[in-house]
């Protein structure tokens, strides 16, 4: 990821997040001119129109605002019903990427064609997460396998989003007092960077495996 491409994501990110703060300072200001049942029932299409937009900046953007649309659509004790309902279907179906990216992957990464490494691969993942997707395979020697395939750059970009996310949790303090976001910035902080350690979850796989073997 070049300069470019950071300034870019993070100019999209700021962008998308200083539109819906600044709709909810002018609709905060308009509902005092407004009855009660009138003020709330726009408020909560408002809810639900910011939520569709953050559902679209994280599909498009991918990496760790998939995560943090997930992790919204799951806290139900701190966000707006809307906002649960809309990005809960970040749970279901996030985007995965083109064969072509997860082939170069395999290949850069192990240093071979994935014709040499696999007797079969299939080119349609079975999961796809922000970070990375899984597709069934079938290594030389028959044995069937599950290759989770880290997707290119994702460390670089969550560094970025990381930053993002920490400038938007700020911003959203001093404008959404009733929501609290430093719950999901200290999370992401603490788990992203393990669930990128492959090595370390192969190696808790590989424990877990053999106590289940007895």
């Amino acid at each position: 990821m070049n300069v470019v491409q950071r300034s870019r994501r993070s100019a999209r990110v700021v962008r998308t997040a200083a539109t819906i703060f600044a709709g909810y300072r002018w609709r905060a200001w308009r509902s005092r001119r407004l009855a009660r049942d009138d003020a709330e029932r726009r408020l909560s299409a408002y809810h639900r129109h910011s939520a569709q937009r953050v559902l679209k900046a994280a599909t498009e953007l991918q990496g760790l605002m998939i995560k943090v649309g997930q992790m919204i659509g799951a806290r139900a004790d701190i966000f707006p019903d809307e906002y649960v309902e809309v990005l809960s279907q970040l749970h279901d179906t996030v985007p995965p990427r083109p064969y072509s990216v997860v082939r170069s992957a395999i290949e850069r990464e192990l240093g071979a064609p994935v014709e040499q490494l696999f007797a079969e691969l299939s080119p349609v993942p079975i999961a796809a997460a922000s970070l990375a997707q899984v597709h069934r395979g079938r290594l030389r020697d028959g044995r069937d396998v599950a290759v989770k395939v880290q997707y290119p750059e994702i460390e670089e970009i969550v560094r970025v989003d990381l930053q993002n996310i920490r400038l938007l949790a700020n911003m959203a303090g001093r404008v959404l007092r009733d929501f609290d976001f430093t719950a999901i910035v200290d999370e992401l902080s603490t788990n992203v960077p393990l669930e990128l350690d492959f090595l370390h979850e192969g190696k808790n796989a590989e424990a877990m495996a053999r106590n289940f073997a007895g």
